[in-house]
């Protein structure tokens, strides 16, 4: 999958005939090619993170890790939407549904982790969502960590600072809860 995802967003690079991939507002640098990736691979990320939330709102019986989910999957459907918005302005196609297309993709839950998952009962449940949902946090903030890094794009870099003090802020919430 990542390999597919650096072809497309190579391709789109070689046939606009320079590294950034679209043009900024008045001032705003354009896009690179860190910037494509990150939302190319965020949007992915971030549905996994609202499917496995949505379980839990259903499922659990523990406050904490129904507001943990209720509120990540609230913050992350709007970031869907923007990284969405960022793509479609620089003429890159938005990532599809397909979760078994990016069960493989770095950070990723495989199938069988969703499954498990899906299968607990209880504080088991309970116990194994936030550990999860941990593991998949921290891949979100190096991912966005690398963007701020390499990115070029002042909207993309914003939002993935604003996914890094976010998601860092859940997982030591996430973390205190365990330790209790």
């Amino acid at each position: 999958m990542r390999a597919r995802l650096l072809i497309i967003v190579l391709g789109l690079l070689a046939l606009t005939g320079c590294s950034s991939v679209g043009g900024g507002n008045a001032g705003e640098p354009a896009a690179n090619e860190a910037d494509a990736t990150f939302s190319l691979r965020m949007i992915p990320h971030h549905r996994q993170t609202i499917d496995i939330a949505k379980v839990a709102i259903e499922r659990s019986k523990d406050q904490f890790v129904v507001n943990v989910a209720d509120k990540i999957a609230t913050a992350e459907a709007g970031e869907i939407e923007q990284m969405a918005t960022y793509l479609r302005s620089w003429n890159i196609q938005v990532p599809g549904d397909d979760a078994n297309a990016t069960h493989k993709m770095a950070g990723m839950m495989t199938a069988k982790d969703v499954e498990t998952l899906k299968a607990a009962q209880g504080k088991q449940f309970d116990d194994l969502f936030l550990a999860t949902l941990s593991r998949h946090l921290r891949s979100g903030v190096d991912m966005a960590k690398d963007a701020q890094a390499k990115g070029e794009h002042i909207g993309s870099k914003a939002l993935a600072g604003k996914i890094i003090v976010s998601q860092t802020e859940v997982l030591d919430q996430i973390s205190a809860k365990q330790k209790s």
